[in-house]
């Protein structure tokens, strides 16, 4: 967990910068990596950061209920579309939550009115735009490594990366399959990536450092969270006015069980997710989130049941990886491509 927890941290750090930290050498950092990534317990991708993806992607959570006895059928269909980011299986009023991405609106209003609807076996859908992120899941981390270990590996990470650069356009014919690539494994080297992309080593290793430089890109290291102490995720649809907006998304900061914040569009204006340890948990936190918001704040909630992709990733029903990823859209024509490194 102290590994995870140093990668969700820094995902691209050396081993040799972590030993120290670690208290283990850099060849035994790299093998338990090497164990927990087979075993599909931990890995590490890479996706574009909101509003930079195409010139400004977006994004929409949706609600999906199905007809009797589909609810399977639609999911492994939903789960091998490039534009259904997240799929989770929901109690309390929907089948399925999906969270989906375009590079514009109107692709966007084309997924959710032409494509998602007329699947076979789905019944209705209800769909929410998202506006702004507030919180995302590639802050949320484990609670392994204390706060000077914390400290010093954050420090580490800021000298390697450098002074940030401008920002990339990240659906190029240089950079996309790039981007692919590294959300396949977002440790890759400079060595590893040519391969896979046939160029040469420099000219990856040039490419490579514009791109972490550029801030464009978010990586992320992921852990199976049924192996972890928050097994229980949950869903709250919230509604508040604009004036509390920033109050409340600041104390939800504060709150490390927090895994995303976002406000959307709809009679309910702000999302927020969180992992818990058990419903009692959940119900602290509810309690806590009743006490911040207006009376009648929270609309609805939901409890995930099981999460079959997260991020592009598909997962076993226990919440480990399959090393299975869908590939993020082409760069020109927002199709997937289909010769992507594996």
């Amino acid at each position: 967990m102290a590994l995870i927890h140093a990668l969700q941290l820094q995902p691209r750090a050396p081993w040799t910068s972590l030993a120290p930290v670690l208290g283990a050498s850099p060849t035994a950092l790299a093998q338990r990596w090497a164990r927990l990534r087979a075993a599909g317990m931990a890995w590490i991708t890479a996706y574009p950061v909101h509003g930079v993806f195409s010139g400004g992607a977006m994004v929409a959570l949706v609600e999906m209920n199905c007809i009797p006895g589909a609810v399977d059928d639609v999911a492994a269909k939903l789960e091998r579309m490039p534009r259904v980011h997240n799929l989770e299986h929901a109690a309390q009023g929907r089948d399925l939550m999906l969270t989906v991405s375009a590079g514009s609106f109107g692709k966007l209003s084309a997924l959710l009115l032409d494509e998602l609807p007329k699947l076979p076996g789905v019944a209705s859908l209800r769909s929410h735009i998202g506006a702004r992120m507030h919180i995302e899941g590639s802050q949320w981390q484990l609670d392994a490594l204390d706060r000077e270990q914390r400290e010093e590996i954050q420090r580490a990470g800021r000298a390697e990366q450098g002074r940030p650069s401008e920002p990339i356009y990240l659906r190029s014919d240089v950079y996309a399959p790039l981007v692919s690539a590294l959300a396949h494994d977002g440790r890759a080297t400079a060595a590893e990536l040519a391969t896979q992309l046939g160029r040469p080593t420099s000219t990856v290793r040039r490419q490579l450092s514009a791109l972490l430089r550029s801030r464009t890109l978010r990586l992320r290291c992921e852990v199976a969270q049924l192996h972890t102490r928050w097994p229980m995720p949950v869903i709250w649809w919230c509604r508040l006015p604009g004036s509390a907006l920033a109050a409340t998304v600041a104390r939800l900061r504060e709150d490390s069980r927090v895994r995303l914040c976002m406000s959307v569009t709809g009679s309910a204006n702000l999302v927020v997710n969180a992992w818990t340890a058990d419903m009692g948990d959940l119900m602290n936190m509810q309690d806590s989130l009743e006490r911040l918001l207006p009376a009648g704040g929270i609309v609805n909630s939901s409890v995930i049941l099981r999460t079959r992709k997260r991020v592009g990733w598909l997962m076993h029903p226990d919440g480990r990886c399959t090393g299975e990823v869908i590939p993020l859209p082409g760069p020109l024509s927002g199709e997937p491509e289909v010769d992507r490194p594996k």
